[in-house]
C-alpha cells in the first residue's frame, strides 16, 4: 500500500474512532497454509523506517 493511501485510511480511522493503539498481524508460513495449528501473530507497531528493498524500491518498513 502506498504511504499516501495508508494515510488517508489511518486519518478516517483516527476521525471516526478516536486515539487507539497501532498492531499488525502476521504469520511465518505463506498464505494459504491449512495446517492444522494456525501460525498467526500480532504485536503493536513500534518504528517505521526507510530503506530500500531490491524489487519495490523505496519503502517504509514497520518494526514491530
Amino acid at each position: 500500500m502506498l504511504l499516501s493511501k495508508l494515510i488517508i485510511k489511518l486519518q478516517e480511522t483516527f476521525d471516526r474512532e478516536g486515539e487507539m493503539e497501532t498492531t499488525c498481524t502476521g504469520s511465518t508460513l505463506p498464505d494459504g497454509h491449512g495446517g492444522p495449528i494456525p501460525d498467526v501473530f500480532e504485536s503493536t507497531v513500534e518504528t517505521l523506517v526507510v530503506g530500500e528493498h531490491p524489487t519495490i524500491g523505496k519503502r517504509v518498513r514497520l518494526y514491530l
